[in-house]
């Protein structure tokens, strides 16, 4: 299991100076979404052949594998040409992804008010499926893999919905992201390893990476913890991923540099790897 985090989380900075600091924090894999962690590249169309050049060089010369291209986009908007530049967007990720030589670019999908918006998820659901078959459409040409994101509050929010754009797309280039923590709210939080197995059983052989942190609700607010000092049922997650993915990459998100120390440790115990 490769111990890894949001590159970003570390600053925005050159390819060199990014994966030497994350190498000397101690972690092995990133997810990377160049737009939001590289120096000079604000757009998906800034980047070059050779930042494309620095950055596969300097992550591994420090021994960072980029286990996935964060590319976040909004796939379900209601406005098609405003959705399908988004498309666009993660299209010429995925061609990045490509020379790069990393397996996955990842989304999540657009919020949507579980409490306001509920009658809308039909239409923005296919708004999402039209967007995902394009993205993946283009992904089998490339030999890329599309990761999506469940979340909550968004228009994919569960395991079952999940399930059917699956099976509704057809197509071995559409992968999951796991990430606990966006799969609960605070009134099913009670239930999260229920929301979790469930997770598990219908999505397990597709996860792609998971994305870790921890967080306590505090007058109904998510309020991000250090690994192991939230709420979040982590040791249910890892114990499903130790027997069933046992190379995947768990990157943790929202780190604080200055205390990743704790993460880093905590997030080895769960993975069962000697400290």
């Amino acid at each position: 299991m490769k111990i890894g985090v949001r590159a970003h989380d570390f600053g925005r900075m050159t390819p060199e100076d990014l994966s030497s600091c994350i190498h000397k924090a101690g972690f092995e894999a990133v997810q990377l979404a160049p737009t939001k962690a590289i120096l000079g590249i604000h757009s998906w169309g800034d980047i070059t052949p050779a930042d494309l050049t620095a950055i596969q060089t300097s992550f591994a010369r420090n021994q960072v594998e980029i286990s996935i291209l964060g590319c976040y986009i909004e796939p379900s908007l209601p406005d098609r040409k405003a959705r399908m530049q988004q498309v666009q967007n993660f299209l010429l990720a995925l061609s990045y992804a490509k020379e790069l030589g990393v397996p996955f670019v990842g989304t999540e999908t657009t919020r949507l008010d579980p409490f306001t918006e509920e009658a809308l998820r039909p239409e923005r659901y296919r708004n999402l499926k039209d967007s995902v078959l394009r993205m993946v459409e283009h992904a089998e040409r490339l030999g890329v893999q599309v990761a999506i994101e469940p979340v909550a509050d968004h228009t994919l929010n569960t395991a079952g919905l999940t399930r059917l754009l699956l099976d509704e797309v057809g197509s071995d280039y559409l992968k999951v992201i796991l990430d606990p923590v966006n799969l609960i709210l605070e009134h099913t939080a009670k239930r999260q390893t229920e929301v979790y197995n469930d997770f598990f059983r219908l999505l397990g052989e597709e996860i792609a990476v998971a994305h870790i942190k921890d967080i306590v609700f505090e007058h109904g607010e998510k309020v991000w913890r250090n690994i192991g000092q939230g709420s979040i049922d982590l040791e249910c997650v890892f114990r499903w991923l130790r027997r069933n993915k046992p190379q995947i990459a768990v990157l943790r998100e929202h780190i604080h540099p200055e205390s990743g120390e704790i993460d880093l440790a905590a997030m080895k115990q769960l993975a069962g790897i000697s400290l």
